[in-house]
């Protein structure tokens, strides 16, 4: 892991990337281990889980992915038997994603070990921590959302 350092470290931006960088490879490196899914797969698997069928266009909105990563994604767990692809029937030009019974099975794993992982880095917080974070990262995304509205005035 990374340690910030010099002015970087009491620059707020920095603390949130740097923070949210340790947690994603940390967890990267579990579900990889676990299950041999790249991070763009983890993202479709949990897109998908409670949301199929659905358009590749849905899953680039949903995932914050663009569309040539989320169509080779797709093939990729298409080819380890996780999804399944099919024309939507009033327009055969949209291709709508599901999750096959394997990637259920495994989606319904994911959701396990995602909240036993969450769970276990919560143990490391002290309880007024975890409240006040999740508090702050909801005030931020506020905040962000006010700055957007702004910009496009």
């Amino acid at each position: 892991m990374h340690k910030p350092i010099g002015l970087l470290q009491y620059y707020p931006p920095y603390q949130l990337v740097h923070a949210a960088e340790m947690v994603r490879e940390t967890f990267e490196q579990f579900y990889q281990q676990r299950y041999q899914l790249t991070v763009p797969q983890w993202r479709l698997m949990m897109v998908l889980g409670p949301h199929y069928p659905i358009s590749q266009k849905d899953l680039v909105e949903a995932s914050g992915m663009d569309k040539v990563r989320i169509s080779r994604e797709i093939h990729r767990l298409g080819e380890k038997g996780m999804v399944t692809t099919q024309s939507h029937a009033q327009d055969k030009r949209i291709n709508l994603v599901s999750l096959s019974e394997v990637g259920q099975a495994l989606f319904e794993k994911l959701k396990v070990d995602i909240a036993s992982w969450e769970t276990t880095l919560s143990q490391h917080l002290p309880n007024d921590s975890r409240i006040q974070i999740n508090e702050q990262l909801k005030s931020l995304d506020e905040a962000i959302g006010k700055l957007h509205i702004l910009d496009k005035d």
